[in-house]
């Protein structure tokens, strides 16, 4: 089974690596990457790049994808559209670890570095809730200096960082959510010291599509 996954930063491709092996290590996973639809973004997703995210999608299905998977958070939005140009599974970044945070909450803190981000988590737990029946609260933690910890101090400076918002968060929350995919990469580290339970949007994914394709 071929898994294809859609990334606009290089930093989520190790972490849908991690999650594929610990999730669905059968899955035969191609990571296919755009930086241009990040560096090209401007807060808002403009005809031009939900053209080419769609474009990519199809690009995805033509090359023998049995399933496609959003790893760019931002770009949540063009599932909905793009679901009507393929014949396979299409997820999205969020839709599998909103339905898991709703499961786990209602108090949900998520974590962010990019103001989009946290502003469709929003919307997509809510939405989640919603259709699931149940109460949610939102927690916000919009940690806009991740990606540069990230990509100054690596794997130790993630931990680090994202540890220091999981602990703040904690006291008010029934459970936390790594909204980006590149922060899976901490997850190992913060179930040891986190006192909530803490989501990973690829292990989610991971999981949603082993489903999906058994």
């Amino acid at each position: 089974m071929r898994v294809t996954m859609i990334h606009a930063l290089a930093e989520s491709i190790p972490s849908v690596r991690l999650a594929f092996a610990e999730e669905f290590p059968e899955a035969e996973v191609i990571n296919v990457m755009d930086e241009g639809l990040l560096i090209d973004f401007d807060d808002h997703i403009t005809p031009d790049l939900r053209r080419r995210m769609s474009s990519l999608i199809g690009y995805c299905q033509d090359n023998k994808a049995d399933a496609i998977g959003l790893a760019c958070s931002v770009y949540a939005p063009v599932v909905d559209s793009a679901r009507h140009l393929v014949n396979i599974p299409l997820v999205s970044s969020y839709g599998p670890v909103m339905a898991d945070a709703v499961a786990a909450g209602p108090r949900v803190g998520i974590i962010a570095s990019v103001p989009a981000t946290m502003r469709d988590s929003e919307h997509y737990l809510r939405l989640a809730a919603e259709q699931a029946g149940k109460p949610v609260e939102p927690h916000l933690c919009l940690a806009e200096d991740l990606i540069d910890v990230m990509r100054n101090e690596g794997q130790a400076g993630l931990e680090r960082r994202l540890e220091e918002e999981v602990m703040k968060l904690a006291p008010d929350v029934d459970v936390v959510l790594l909204s980006q995919f590149s922060f899976a990469a901490a997850l190992s580290h913060l179930e040891k010291i986190s006192p909530v339970p803490v989501l990973s949007a690829p292990h989610s994914s991971a999981r949603t599509l082993k489903r999906l394709l058994s």
